[in-house]
C-alpha cells in the first residue's frame, strides 16, 4: 500500500513500537479475541513471501494487490499470481485489492471488469468468487485534488464508487472499500457505503484501540469496521508488512466440496500440556481414499490455544491445485493439576498449576444433601479460598479452566478435591 505522509514519522513510530509486543514478528503475542482473525495486504513492495514464516507468525489471511487501475487502463502487480497460488496452495484464505489512480464512474467500471478477467485468468485459485473479497482502494490525490478542485463531488464520488463496488457483486465477488480515516471521514460517508452491503476495511495508525476488547471497533461515528488496518510496521522475517484484524471471516464454507469427507477428526480435543493439537485423519473424494502429500495438503491454523482451531486441507488433481476443504474443532484449556492444600479451622486455601488455555477457573462445591456440585466462585488466578467452613469437616470440591471467546465457552476437564477441615 502507498504510504501517506504522515505529520510525525518519529512520533508514530515510536508509539507504535511501544505499542506492538516486543516480539512483533508474531500476531501470537497480541492479546485478542479468537474470533477475530489476523492477516497482512501484500504487493510487490514486500517482495517473495516467505509463506512458512508468515504462517508462523500467526497470519490467517492476506489481501493482495491485484494492480492499480489509471485511466489508460490496469497494471497487474507483478507478483499478483505469485501471491495467489502461494496462499491458496498453504491454506491461507486471500481477497485482493486495486489501487486506484480514477474517479470517474465509467473509468470505475472498466477496473472492475478488468479485475473480474484477471481473476479469471487465475482458474482454480479463484473458481469462487463468492469468497473472495475485492476492495477498492481509494485514498490518492488524484481523488482528493478532483474533489477539492470541484471537479467531482462527494456525492459524484460515492455513486462512482458504487458503481464499482455493485459491478463486483454482480461477477459475484464481496465488494469492500479501503481508505484511510481522513479520507473517509472528508470524502466517503462509511455509513452510506455500509447501508449498500460494502464491506469497509478502515486504515488509522497507530492503533490507539485495544485488541483484546470483545467488541467490533467504533472508529468514528459510530461506524464498525469489517477490517482494520491497524500497523504498517509488522516484521515477519525481516520485511515489514501492513498488519489487519478482520471481524468478518467472508467466507461461507458450506460453499465448498461436500464430495470430500474426513474420518477420524474429532470435535473436542484437550490442550493439556502439548504445545499444539494437531489432529490426524482420512481424507474421502466420495468412497477414494486420498493420500496425504499426494492428493492433498494440511495446513493448522489456531492449534495451539484453547478455542476453536482451523484446519484447511488443500487438493490437488494431477500435481495441480484444486480446491480447498475447510474443517474445524474444539481445543479445551488443560485440566487444572498440582494442586496443592493448606488447611485452617474454618478455610481452605487451595493453588495448582497454571492451566494452558484458561481464562479463568470455576470452582464448584459438592452439596450432601441432594449429592450435587454448584458453582461457588470464579477467579482468574489459579488459587482460591474456601471461607466459613465448619471444623472438622470433609469438604468435597472441584474446579475446572474456562477458556471465554466472546461469549463462547470452552471447558477443561475437572480436578477433584477432597480435604478436611482442622
Amino acid at each position: 500500500m502507498i504510504k501517506r505522509i504522515m505529520l510525525s514519522l518519529l512520533l508514530i513510530t515510536t508509539v507504535l513500537l511501544s505499542a506492538l509486543p516486543v516480539n512483533a514478528a508474531t500476531l501470537k503475542n497480541l492479546k485478542k479475541n479468537y474470533d477475530f482473525h489476523y492477516g497482512v495486504d501484500v504487493s510487490t513492495w514486500n517482495s517473495s513471501l516467505n509463506i512458512n514464516k508468515i504462517k508462523e507468525a500467526g497470519v490467517e489471511f492476506a489481501i493482495i494487490r491485484i494492480g492499480f487501475y489509471k485511466k489508460s487502463g490496469g497494471t497487474l502487480d507483478v507478483r499478483f499470481k505469485e501471491n495467489v497460488k502461494k496462499c491458496a496452495e498453504n491454506g491461507i484464505e486471500f481477497g485482493v485489492y486495486v489501487y486506484s489512480y480514477v474517479y470517474s464512474a465509467s473509468d470505475n467500471l472498466k477496473c472492475a471488469k478488468w479485475i473480474h478477467k484477471e481473476l479469471k485468468k487465475m482458474g482454480n485459485y479463484c473458481k469462487k468468487p463468492e469468497l473472495i473479497p475485492v476492495a477498492y482502494d481509494i485514498e490518492d490525490s488524484i481523488q482528493i485534488n478532483a474533489l477539492k478542485k470541484k471537479k467531482i463531488s462527494k456525492s459524484y464520488l460515492f455513486k462512482s464508487v458504487s458503481k464499482f463496488c455493485d459491478k463486483v457483486d454482480e461477477y459475484g465477488y464481496i465488494p469492500v472499500v479501503y481508505s484511510f480515516q481522513g479520507f473517509f471521514r472528508d470524502y466517503l460517508d462509511i455509513t452510506k457505503l455500509q447501508k449498500k452491503g460494502y464491506k469497509i476495511w478502515y486504515a488509522q495508525w497507530p492503533y490507539l484501540y485495544h485488541l483484546d476488547t470483545t467488541e467490533k471497533k467504533e472508529m468514528y461515528n459510530e461506524t464498525i469496521a469489517d477490517i482494520w488496518q491497524f500497523s504498517d510496521l509488522l516484521t515477519i522475517d525481516g520485511r515489514v508488512f501492513d498488519t489487519n484484524v478482520s471481524y468478518d471471516d467472508f467466507y461461507d464454507y458450506g460453499l465448498e466440496n461436500d464430495k470430500i469427507t474426513v474420518q477420524g477428526l474429532n470435535k473436542v480435543y484437550d490442550l493439556n500440556t502439548k504445545t499444539s493439537i494437531k489432529p490426524e485423519f482420512k481424507v474421502y473424494n466420495g468412497s477414494t481414499l486420498l493420500k496425504k502429500g499426494k492428493d492433498y495438503k494440511v495446513h493448522y491454523f489456531k492449534s495451539d490455544s484453547a478455542g476453536t482451531a482451523k484446519i484447511k486441507v488443500v487438493l490437488y488433481k494431477n500435481s495441480k491445485y484444486s480446491e480447498t476443504k475447510t474443517l474445524f474443532y474444539d481445543i479445551k484449556p488443560a485440566k487444572p493439576k498440582k494442586v496443592e492444600i493448606k488447611t485452617y479451622k474454618t478455610k481452605l486455601k487451595l493453588s495448582w498449576k497454571a492451566s494452558k488455555g484458561a481464562t479463568y477457573y470455576e470452582i464448584q462445591e459438592l452439596d450432601t444433601n441432594d449429592n450435587t456440585y454448584n458453582e461457588i466462585d470464579v477467579t482468574d488466578t489459579n488459587s482460591y479460598t474456601n471461607t466459613g467452613l465448619e471444623s472438622a469437616t470433609t469438604q468435597f470440591m472441584r474446579i475446572r479452566a474456562v477458556y471465554d471467546s466472546n461469549g463462547k465457552k470452552y471447558y477443561s476437564k475437572f480436578k477433584y478435591i477432597e480435604a478436611e477441615t482442622e
